[in-house]
């Protein structure tokens, strides 16, 4: 058990390295706003977000389809199924689900892309793009 533990740690480290790009700049801004939860967070924007990126990452979306042993390896397919884990997990579909107000996109917008996850994104943006991908998640991230 300490074995596994220790690579789950270095593979996070590795992964903190790489990159962790809109999902978590946006995620930072607002659990530090509305004392969201990190990781249920980044749960209901990465829909959104994948969304936004997967168009462009064709060999990288194969490989982590392979990885998550998702058949449809479509971008669309590859979003279906990672909203239907999360259907099964019961997170919620919105960022208003968890108490984020509409009206906060803006703001949050101009803070995430201040945050250094945001210059890691695979796909670059600007505030008008991650108010965009905020707005969405508000209403209805899937």
């Amino acid at each position: 058990a300490r074995g596994g533990m220790l690579v789950g740690s270095c593979l996070a480290g590795v992964s903190f390295l790489k990159g962790l790009g809109f999902v978590h700049a946006i995620s930072h801004m607002i659990g530090a706003e509305f004392d969201t939860q990190h990781g249920l967070t980044n749960a209901i924007v990465l829909p959104t977000v994948l969304r936004y990126n997967l168009p462009s990452l064709e060999e990288k979306r194969h490989q982590m389809a392979h990885a998550l042993n998702i058949k449809n390896k479509t971008s669309d397919g590859f979003i279906k199924e990672i909203e239907a884990r999360l259907d099964r997990l019961n997170i919620p579909k919105s960022l208003s689900e968890i108490g984020v107000p509409f009206d906060c996109s803006g703001r949050i917008a101009d803070k995430a892309m201040l945050d250094s996850a945001a210059s890691t994104n695979p796909v670059a943006g600007d505030a008008s793009d991650l108010r965009n991908l905020i707005e969405q998640a508000i209403k209805k991230a899937r």
